[in-house]
């Protein structure tokens, strides 16, 4: 009888810690903060960076949507962490302004003039974090008898013609034709095009079926650092830019982490991102102090001369009618 007491308040007991531990794991994930984006698509480094009540939800399936972040808005996310290119699918409605004064004074020319940009509906919604610029790669590049290998007319060199792989953008490759005085006429860059890819370009060069991409520093840095048989160019008249930026939806509560980007963009962790390829936001003149452990025939690529940093440009968005008129140029060339 004792016994059988004792069992009855032992499950009671027991009862009672699992229904406390299930209620803390309840209280617990309704806590977390969510910022959410495709995996991959960045640094681990922003992930672990991240502060304790901060969890990564990472988008899946974003080939089989066409407006992922959009339905990642509809989830439970307090911060989404998304390439520039995505920003004209996001509704402005549906995000809310971002107040981090103390980091916004603190933003670089490249990072005030990238939002500036995006017009005064998205100005104040997104906030830069980190930047990468395009490069060309080239594969065996002492065998191509390259013509002006420090500039962006390199591209129209003999042995390139039908060898590179660009991106599918012709946005992107109109301010290219334009920064080396080509205008709006896309003929020579087609004629040298083996096709037009953004997602397997590195693939196309590393196995020797195209001899150069033009693709972003970040997407590239592992292969180089590994494969002695390329090499990378940012041009002399500075590229794009690639930003990775952040946005917070209207519905969240939350203010701007800004310990978070303090954290990344400290001495902890800075290292680290850069030598994959991501810059800073803010001015980089400092780490070009600091001892990155790149090889040294890319340190110019990774901490780029002011001279050269400072002719990088970022994309405005375009309209829905300069998009048409636009792809009208681009499919008559």
């Amino acid at each position: 009888m004792k016994t059988n007491n004792l069992r009855r308040r032992d499950f009671i007991k027991y009862g009672l810690i699992s229904s406390a531990l299930i209620l803390t794991g309840c209280s617990s994930s309704k806590n977390k903060l969510a910022l959410r984006g495709v995996a991959n698509s960045f640094p681990n480094e922003f992930i672990n960076s991240l502060s304790i009540p901060w969890e990564f939800l990472p988008i899946k399936d974003i080939e089989s949507k066409e407006f992922p972040y959009n339905d990642a808005l509809k989830e439970k996310t307090d911060l989404l962490v998304l390439n520039d290119g995505w920003i004209s699918s996001l509704s402005f409605e549906s995000l809310k302004e971002i107040k981090a004064t103390k980091i916004g004074d603190n933003l670089s020319n490249q990072a005030n003039s990238f939002l500036k940009g995006l017009g005064e509906d998205y100005e104040n919604r997104i906030f830069p974090l980190a930047v990468s610029p395009w490069v060309i790669i080239f594969r065996n590049e002492d065998s191509l008898a390259l013509k002006n290998k420090n500039s962006w007319e390199v591209i129209f060199s003999d042995t390139l013609l039908n060898q590179i792989v660009f991106p599918n953008s012709p946005y992107l490759l109109s301010s290219i034709a334009k920064k080396i005085g080509f205008g709006n006429d896309f003929s020579q860059i087609k004629s040298q095009a083996k096709l037009f890819d953004d997602r397997n370009a590195l693939n196309w060069v590393v196995s020797g079926r195209a001899n150069a991409a033009v693709l972003p520093l970040s997407s590239c840095v592992d292969k180089l650092i590994e494969d002695p048989r390329l090499s990378v160019l940012l041009p002399q008249e500075g590229s794009p830019l690639n930003w990775t930026v952040l946005a917070s939806p209207r519905l969240s509560l939350e203010p701007f982490p800004s310990d978070w980007f303090d954290l990344l963009w400290g001495t902890a962790y800075s290292r680290r991102v850069i030598r994959k390829g991501f810059f800073p936001p803010i001015s980089f003149a400092g780490f070009r102090r600091q001892n990155l452990k790149i090889p040294q025939r890319y340190k110019s690529i990774f901490l780029p001369e002011e001279s050269i940093w400072n002719e990088c440009w970022s994309l405005p968005l375009l309209s829905s009618q300069d998009k048409r008129d636009l792809a009208l140029i681009w499919n008559d060339s």
